[in-house]
């Protein structure tokens, strides 16, 4: 598995596709929902698996706390280590840049996912794109 982290312009034709696949097409998020204003300032990490690249994830900061989010990977190549991986480069990547808290907003689904990485669930369930979500802190 090859991971690179780029800047909205590079990573928009490779990252735009697997996100509409995994938000849009597959868990009905309205398209004029997906891709925001924020992914131009994000760093986006992408995940190649032979070569293809399968998934991706985003890590943006506000005054040195840094949000990780839209961590997608094509359903043929989960429960293969990719959303680990894209986790872990963009915690380190954070990490780097003295970015400190960490935050997601998780889907309710993928709150173990994250409890791995020592996240830890804040506040009340929300809902965005009709999707219950949490937010969680790195602890």
């Amino acid at each position: 598995m090859k991971l690179v982290i780029r800047a909205w312009r590079e990573a928009a034709a490779l990252a735009a596709p697997i996100r509409h696949a995994v938000f849009v097409v597959e868990q009905h998020v309205p398209v004029a929902l997906e891709l925001d204003e924020l992914d131009s300032s994000a760093w986006h990490a992408l995940a190649y698996l032979n070569g293809v690249c399968v998934g991706t994830a985003r890590l943006f900061s506000t005054n040195n706390v840094a949000h990780i989010g839209r961590m997608a990977v094509l359903a043929p190549c989960r429960r293969q280590g990719v959303g680990s991986a894209l986790l872990s480069t963009l915690l380190q990547y954070a990490q780097n840049h003295g970015l400190s808290p960490i935050y997601l907003n998780a889907q309710i689904a993928a709150i173990p996912f994250y409890a791995k990485f020592n996240f830890i669930p804040e506040a009340a369930i929300f809902y965005d794109a009709g999707i219950p979500h949490r937010t969680m802190r790195l602890g």
